[in-house]
């Protein structure tokens, strides 16, 4: 009993230096087209914000719309500001309607298309935890609380079935278009989106053609530990804030899934977290949150994360 406790506590509190991943975690990565890879994790960034709103607003998706910089949205309901698409580079076309069966998990499916309009990855959206429009849907951030838990701990819930069951339909989609499958969030988002790509490791191989980007995710090491996978080994690219008091690095809950970039106090990446600890972090809240991410490059970012 006391192994299991000391195994059990050993998954949480701050994270080690210079942790997570090499070369065959990034290469999901290194497989996108390098056009492609110039803006497609601060793109990520802004879809993953898009699709919170288009979930708060209740857009109606078919699947064929183009998404680009012009396709903000100029109100959404509850208290956040809607997110700001003029910064986003490429073009995307919604592949399907949103994946939404009633039981907590919301994304949608993108291609990321090149300049002749081929699609050049196929990239899953998860929505964003739902405290911005607590009052508009006090249920929903209810069930969104739950599905932090359940993935904080290792139990499987209708949610995280429903987020790996769309992962499998846009890793089709993205094998049949001969493309790398991305799945992004951010806080438990992230953590949806990083459990996705663990999923599909243990269901279709190690060499399975996906990976995440993630923003701040939720800790989700042990509900990966019990697809079999120890954690830094799952492809995927979590940028965590060094002032993040929830889930930084040195946080309770670091996030300890992929290929950690540590984004410092003055927008620069890198391996190492920075030399600020919890106290500090307690004193920014708000560097847990995906606006905090506006005004940092994560593609320079990780390519010093990557020089290192």
């Amino acid at each position: 009993m006391v192994g299991f406790f000391a195994s059990l506590f050993a998954d949480f509190g701050p994270a080690a230096a210079a942790a997570g991943g090499g070369p065959t975690q990034l290469g999901f990565w290194l497989g996108l087209p390098p056009a492609l890879r110039a803006y497609l994790a601060d793109d990520i960034e802004l879809l993953i914000g898009w699709t919170f709103d288009a979930a708060a607003a209740k857009r109606s998706l078919e699947g064929g719309e183009t998404i680009d910089n012009s396709s903000g949205f100029s109100r959404v309901p509850g208290f956040a500001a809607p997110t700001p698409m003029a910064g986003l580079k490429g073009r995307y076309r919604v592949l399907r309607p949103a994946f939404d069966r009633g039981h907590g998990y919301y994304g949608i499916e993108l291609a990321a298309l090149d300049e002749a309009g081929a699609v050049g990855a196929v990239v899953l959206a998860n929505r964003l935890f739902r405290m911005p429009i607590a009052l508009e849907d006090p249920l929903g951030l209810a069930t969104d609380m739950v599905t932090n838990g359940a993935m904080l701990t290792g139990i499987a819930t209708a949610a995280v079935d429903d987020a790996n069951a769309a992962g499998d339909t846009a890793y089709a989609d993205a094998r049949q278009a001969g493309v790398l499958l991305i799945t992004g969030g951010q806080s438990q988002a992230g953590g949806t989106a990083q459990l996705q790509v663990a999923y599909l490791l243990h269901r279709y191989g190690h060499d399975a053609p996906a990976g995440f980007l993630t923003m701040n995710a939720a800790h989700v090491l042990l509900s990966v530990k019990r697809l079999g996978f120890a954690g830094a080994e799952v492809h995927g690219v979590n940028f965590s804030k060094d002032l993040d008091p929830g889930v930084g690095p040195k946080a309770l809950f670091a996030n300890r899934v992929g290929f950690q970039v540590y984004i410092h106090p003055d927008g620069t990446g890198s391996r190492t977290p920075g030399d600020s600890t919890l106290a500090d972090a307690m004193l920014h809240p708000r560097e847990h949150l995906l606006d905090s991410f506006t005004n940092v490059s994560l593609t320079a970012a990780l390519e010093a994360a990557l020089a290192e």
